[in-house]
């Protein structure tokens, strides 16, 4: 796969060396001019595919890294223009790399988590970046009014309900998983909190916090997100495996895994007030 990316950026009149990044799909393609090229999520839709089909893939993968190439920065909207496009989205934090862009504004969202600021663009989507803060149209506390009811109004594709008490919502949106930063406007209301998972940006999959039938329910979600991680790669990369738990805007990890992948439930004080509630 990585030769016909690279095949394909050389009928384009780009040709490009390999970089290898720590997992075996991470791989990035470097041209002359230092322009990076990365094929992650490329691969990770290839999964399952035919050859054809995989090609067919990485040609558009690549056409629209091209195209984004002429995407206007974030700098360049006037305040109209972000208002529309701006988007709140949850990261994996992890530490600096250097020579990338760094998200020090970013809002934290639980532990591990960031809940950063991106422009939806037709065929790409562009990051605000500690670069980008002080030279915007709109300041930070508007970009995120507005990034996260843009976010909350991304469309829905499928809602499920494999075993009850589990909801899964899942579109083509880039979104879908940010919906998690304002829950109620995807699940509606959930008084006594909600227990969910982010396999990946297409996935929400969560357990609102109803009575008995919760801790049985939270074991079917466990399963479920192994389940969706277990099938190779996701687009963009995982999210997040852990379970967390929401309630009154405050989001904590209440779960762990250990040395053989396990994955047990941690009830922390707040989830344990949730539970007795729930219980009455």
């Amino acid at each position: 796969m990585t030769s016909t990316a690279r095949r394909v950026l050389a009928e384009r009149g780009i040709e490009t060396t390999i970089q290898h990044g720590a997992q075996p799909e991470d791989v990035t393609l470097i041209a002359s001019d230092s322009q990076g090229y990365p094929l992650f999520n490329a691969f990770a839709k290839t999964h399952g595919a035919s050859a054809e089909q995989a090609r067919l893939i990485i040609t558009e993968h690549i056409d629209n890294l091209l195209d984004s190439r002429g995407t206007p920065s974030p700098t360049d909207l006037s305040a109209d223009e972000l208002r529309t496009r701006v988007r709140t989205r949850i990261l994996p934090g992890g530490e600096d790399r250097p020579n990338e862009p760094t998200f020090h504004y970013a809002r934290p969202f639980a532990e591990d988590l960031i809940l950063a600021l991106c422009v939806d663009f037709p065929t790409t989507v562009s990051y605000i970046n500690d670069a980008h803060v002080d030279k915007l149209a709109l300041g930070l506390d508007e970009l995120y009014v507005f990034g996260q009811l843009n976010t909350d109004q991304e469309p829905v594709d499928e809602r499920i309900e494999p075993v009850p008490g589990i909801q899964v919502v899942v579109g083509e949106s880039l979104f879908i998983a940010s919906k998690a930063a304002n829950l109620p406007a995807v699940l509606g209301a959930a008084p006594l909190g909600t227990l969910f998972t982010l396999p990946h940006r297409h996935m929400l999959i969560a357990v609102p916090v109803t009575g008995p039938e919760t801790l049985a329910a939270v074991e079917h979600l466990v399963g479920l997100t192994q389940h969706v991680l277990s099938d190779g790669p996701p687009p963009g990369g995982v999210i997040s495996a852990d379970v967390l738990f929401s309630r009154n805007q405050e989001v904590s990890r209440v779960s762990a895994t250990d040395e053989h992948g396990a994955t047990s439930i941690v009830v922390d004080d707040r989830l344990q007030e949730a539970l007795e509630q729930a219980l009455g």
